[in-house]
């Protein structure tokens, strides 16, 4: 597994947390640093090595180094599960998996975004135990093509102009990433906000009916609490709905040091499972596993 999370071109990893070349000569592609703040690009991707540099802070590596730089950790499982929940890990195993080659923003082309209709798309969030009238409410389907050929995907937006996207084979961004902002608008300013990492878990808050009369903020990355920041300065009331690993708490730790009481961790909720969506889809099979057996 090492071996393939280290074939994930840079280029991609980057692109899936944000961060776009500022220019490209030749196999060399350069940017703003991801790890710090610049004007002038002097972070270096080379295309052919697929190993970068950082020449403001002397440092460089392979993917398995720069994450370890974007998430402050040494731990390396729990950097290989970063990398993998930013992109899809090369492998010829399944045809499944042929899907994954290579989706970033730098090669999808025609891309469309419509009204969420698609019967595969519709599947695949039920499939996670988001009904359809939920899933048609709150996401949108994007169509794009790769080298010629056609996909589609479920696209949910961000306050930075860019497309989260998911379907059963690929998880991804289009665009810059950012965070999510959903005002509760039916009886006024809301005094409370409920922070997730991402939107599948947010659909299963909606589904669960744990939000009602809450705004929202999908992080739709933990590298993104920062950007949370300013939209979460003036509740009284911070519901954190994150994953039960790593990077999940933290995020909260982060958070909580910020607003101090004013954060409340959720997570207690699902604490058996990772995300509130596997406690969703859990207790779905229960149900229907109760349902089999009074038949």
């Amino acid at each position: 597994m090492l071996k393939e999370i280290k074939s994930i071109p840079l280029a991609e990893f980057l692109s899936s947390l944000g961060h776009e070349p500022a220019t490209r000569k030749g196999t060399r592609l350069w940017y703003k640093s991801p790890l710090r703040q610049e004007h002038t690009p002097s972070f270096k991707v080379d295309t052919s090595l697929n190993c970068w540099y950082d020449f403001g802070l002397g440092k460089g590596g392979n993917i398995i180094d720069l994450a370890a730089e974007i998430y402050k950790s040494t731990d390396l499982h729990y950097l290989k599960n970063c990398i993998i929940n930013s992109c899809p890990v090369p492998s010829v195993q399944t045809v499944a998996s042929s899907f994954h080659q290579r989706h970033s923003a730098l090669n999808m082309e025609h891309f469309e975004v419509v009204p969420l209709e698609h019967r595969a798309l519709v599947a695949y969030l039920q499939q996670r135990g988001i009904p359809a009238h939920i899933a048609k409410a709150n996401c949108n389907e994007a169509h794009y093509s790769v080298n010629g050929k056609p996909y589609f995907a479920v696209a949910f937006g961000n306050v930075s102009g860019g497309w989260e996207l998911r379907n059963k084979y690929f998880k991804g961004c289009r665009g810059r990433k950012g965070i999510s902002y959903l005002p509760w608008s039916r009886d006024g300013p809301s005094t409370e906000c409920a922070v997730f990492e991402g939107f599948i878990d947010y659909l299963s808050a909606l589904t669960l009916g744990l939000i009602i009369g809450n705004n929202v903020v999908v992080l739709n990355s933990v590298v993104n609490v920062n950007k949370a920041i300013p939209y979460l300065k003036d509740y009284s009331v911070i519901n954190c709905y994150l994953d039960n690993d790593n990077a999940g708490r933290t995020a909260l730790t982060e958070l909580t040091a910020i607003y101090g009481s004013t954060v409340i961790d959720r997570s207690s909720l699902y604490s058996e499972f990772n995300d509130l969506n596997e406690h969703l889809v859990n207790q779905i099979s229960k149900i229907t596993q109760n349902d089999n057996e009074n038949k």
